[in-house]
């Protein structure tokens, strides 16, 4: 009889975990200890976590939330909201001088009218390819002529485009094609057959596994891609092996 139950048989290190409140809505875990449980449900050992408020109101206040998420046992690890004004990125270079930044997210300012382009970025962007601190962009919220045009002027920034689904498969490979150092996380990327097409496409070093959760479910796309034709090795480098090497370049 084939088991209902599921958990990764190779180490999980989720890129995409979003925590706290929204201003309509309870998280699902209330607390680190609580989303600690949903994750070893799954078999995820490590996961990158952002603060909800720091997406949807203030970077610099929602950043000071995050922190009672954390710990120094190894398996949550903080993803700050960045955005183009003088105190935000004061916030994170300070981080940074601690030793405290591995990771920034972008704040989305295309909702208060300022567009990913290079004259409203270039110091934030040029700082962040100089230390190598990989920067996480959300797709829903990106416009897909900015993303590009911008990203391709900073070659050495190392992006990751996270929030990938299904309604994105026209954008995935000539974004892919024209940002040969970006990588591409899967929320809910779950196209048949195009997780393979993309490994044969572009390598299985550029791909990256995230849920999202609580936007969407930690298991789902875990399930998927432990039921695709990818190798052992290569299982291994989407679920925790590509996020840790780019995680460990930052100077």
């Amino acid at each position: 009889m084939v088991s209902l139950k599921f958990k990764a048989r190779i180490p999980v290190f989720d890129a995409h975990i979003r925590v706290g409140d929204l201003h309509n809505e309870l998280s699902p875990c209330r607390n680190r200890n609580q989303l600690l449980t949903e994750m070893d449900l799954h078999g995820v050992q490590q996961a990158l976590v952002y603060h909800v408020q720091a997406e949807t109101i203030s970077p610099v206040d929602g950043n000071r939330y995050l922190e009672s998420w954390l710990d120094n046992d190894g398996r949550t690890y903080p993803q700050w909201l960045v955005m183009p004004s003088s105190d935000s990125i004061s916030q994170i270079q300070t981080l940074y001088a601690k030793g405290k930044v591995q990771s920034v997210r972008l704040y989305d300012t295309q909702s208060v009218g300022l567009p990913l382009r290079p004259w409203a970025y270039d110091g934030l962007l040029s700082w962040l390819s100089e230390v190598r601190v990989p920067t996480f962009i959300s797709l829903p919220d990106a416009n897909s002529d900015e993303l590009v045009t911008t990203l391709s002027a900073y070659p050495e920034l190392v992006a990751v485009l996270v929030g990938a689904h299904y309604q994105h498969a026209l954008w995935i490979r000539p974004v892919l094609t024209a940002l040969p150092n970006a990588y591409l996380e899967l929320s809910r990327y779950e196209p048949i057959g195009e997780i393979e097409a993309l490994r044969d496409e572009f390598g299985a070093n550029r791909l990256i596994y995230g849920s999202w959760y609580p936007r969407y479910a930690m298991g789902p796309m875990l399930f998927y891609l432990h039921h695709t034709t990818l190798t052992e090795a290569e299982l291994a480098l989407v679920c925790a092996g590509n996020l840790t090497r780019i995680l460990e370049e930052v100077l």
